[in-house]
């Protein structure tokens, strides 16, 4: 069966977008999985950092193994990725996942290399090739959390990796008459400017990937079907942002735009006047078109030359996933902190309200040890807990107790979240140095 020109692309694009979607596919997914293998939520966050650092590791080696024979990697590395993502669905225990996600990112570097060799025979253009390279990472980095969060609230979230595994083995198909790589050009310099960019912007871009949705989920109690519905306003704009990006001619505007946008975007997640979804929506507006611009303008950037596209898109994949590890080692302490700090400000809140309360004494002591122990419980799962479920709303005067309680949480849960926005709004702010410095290379 012979795979023509446009079908190769669309499935090369595909494969691209969905190992990129692995370093946040599973955000939503991630208190589900706390509860199935009762680890501690610092470890946690190995099922994130195992797959963004060991895909970061691989991805220059991965580069320059793929650049004289990039088919026989592409169809190494989606076997592999297939098999760990199997893997991964079917793990016995927190260690065989994290091993797995391991495996899933060096197999990954491998796949996205290569692709954007394969992409550059397959279009016979290496600026064609580069765009679609970068619309695919920028789709794929967006529509994760979303994606993660459908399939976690309909098939659970073992089936995030199941469903993985068809869709890479039919991309095997675009190696069906693809064009032999022509001899490479001697390796060059990677572009610094642009790579530290995208670093620093991919390390602000945590908190609107997986902080975001931590919020939306654990803070809010929003089920992962509907929060995954929410945050797909961010890859709708990154979509519609990469999409008309072109009508703005120099690289570098595109970049500062995007990145300002971005930076404004989560500084308003950081000062929401209120907890609540809505109040989310523009800021993920902001984001997801200072995505789809600053992205795509850098990536474009970043691969420009004569060398190799798989050598200077190892760079780019190195820079991306390096920054989105260097985003999580910065924010977690401040997440967790501000986590601590605002659980206390919150039990004394909830104490004041339940003595200030119409209902008898004997109840409020009852509320208060109802309330106590299952925010103990909640800890456990890293979400916040029901009041009205514990308080009761049987009369006015147990009904106002649970709104007030419930409206306490839901400002400790937004508070928590609002200095780690900021100071990712702070990280891609720093981003503006890099490319102002760089300007006159990205601007050939």
């Amino acid at each position: 069966m012979q795979v023509t020109v446009r079908p190769r692309v669309s499935l090369l694009g595909l494969t691209v977008a969905i190992v990129l979607a692995d370093s946040s596919v599973v955000t939503i997914a991630l208190p589900d999985i706390l509860a199935r293998f009762d680890v501690e939520i610092a470890t946690l966050a190995w099922v994130l950092t195992a797959y963004n650092l060991a895909l970061a590791l691989a991805a220059v080696p991965a580069a320059f193994v793929a650049r004289r024979r990039p088919a026989p990697v592409f169809g190494v590395g989606v076997v592999v990725f297939a098999a760990a993502s199997l893997s991964c669905a079917l793990a016995p225990s927190f260690d065989v996942l994290v091993a797995a996600r391991a495996v899933q990112g060096v197999a990954g570097a491998a796949v996205v290399c290569s692709a954007l060799d394969l992409l550059t025979g397959a279009t016979g253009d290496d600026a064609t090739a580069a765009r679609t390279w970068a619309l695919a990472g920028v789709l794929g980095a967006a529509i994760g959390p979303a994606v993660g969060g459908i399939l976690t609230q309909l098939l659970g979230w073992e089936s995030i990796f199941v469903v993985q595994v068809p869709l890479l083995l039919v991309a095997l198909l675009a190696l069906r008459g693809a064009v032999a790589p022509r001899i490479p050009e001697p390796a060059e310099r990677p572009h610094i400017a642009a790579n530290l960019a995208l670093l620093l912007v991919s390390a602000a871009l945590v908190a609107a990937l997986f902080l975001l949705v931590l919020l939306l989920i654990n803070g809010w109690r929003i089920d992962p079907l509907a929060a995954g519905l929410i945050v797909t306003v961010m890859p709708l704009a990154a979509i519609v942002a990469a999409r008309y990006s072109r009508r703005i001619p120099s690289p570098w505007v595109r970049a500062a735009s995007g990145t300002i946008l971005i930076a404004g975007g989560l500084a308003a997640l950081g000062w929401l006047p209120h907890a609540g979804a809505l109040w989310t929506v523009p800021p993920q507006i902001a984001v997801g078109a200072g995505l789809g611009l600053a992205l795509s303008a850098l990536t474009e950037r970043a691969l420009a030359g004569r060398s190799a596209q798989a050598v200077h898109g190892g760079w780019t994949i190195a820079a991306r996933h390096a920054g989105v590890v260097l985003g999580l080692v910065l924010l977690t302490p401040i997440f967790t902190a501000d986590l601590e700090r605002n659980e206390k400000d919150a039990l004394a809140a909830g104490t004041a309200a339940v003595v200030d309360s119409h209902i008898s004494p004997l109840q409020k002591l009852g509320v208060a040890r109802d309330i106590l122990v299952a925010v103990d419980d909640a800890k456990s799962e890293a979400r916040i807990p029901d009041v009205s479920d514990i308080v009761g709303t049987q009369d006015d005067a147990h009904a106002d107790l649970a709104s007030k309680l419930q409206e306490q949480l839901d400002r400790a849960a937004t508070n928590t979240a609002s200095r780690s926005f900021l100071a990712a709004a702070l990280i891609a702010l720093c981003a503006l140095v890099p490319i102002v410095v760089g300007r006159r290379d990205m601007s050939v």
